[in-house]
């Protein structure tokens, strides 16, 4: 599923009105969290003889922000590219 909103806002943040920076941030951030997630979830216990999570388990947070700060960015740039083309048209 993290793939799929992946693939789907990497083609809406090219539309996004952003400085490059941010653009890349909305456009690197998302993908990262799909990575991240799934692999603090598996890596946290990769020992059969686990019975709770490693610290690995700390990539499932940063994963979580990177989702966070990636759709966060690329919703305000998404509306101020809306609100932006209200103005041009009028």
């Amino acid at each position: 599923m993290l793939l799929v909103l992946s693939l789907v806002t990497l083609r809406y943040a090219d539309e996004a009105e952003l400085p490059g920076w941010l653009r890349n941030v909305a456009r690197h951030a998302i993908p990262a969290a799909a990575i991240l997630l799934p692999a603090a979830f598996f890596l946290s216990v990769l020992s059969p003889e686990a019975t709770e999570p490693n610290a690995l388990i700390n990539l499932a947070y940063a994963g979580a922000a990177s989702l966070t700060v990636g759709l966060l960015v690329l919703g305000v740039g998404l509306i101020r590219n809306y609100r932006g083309g209200d103005e041009c048209q009028e």
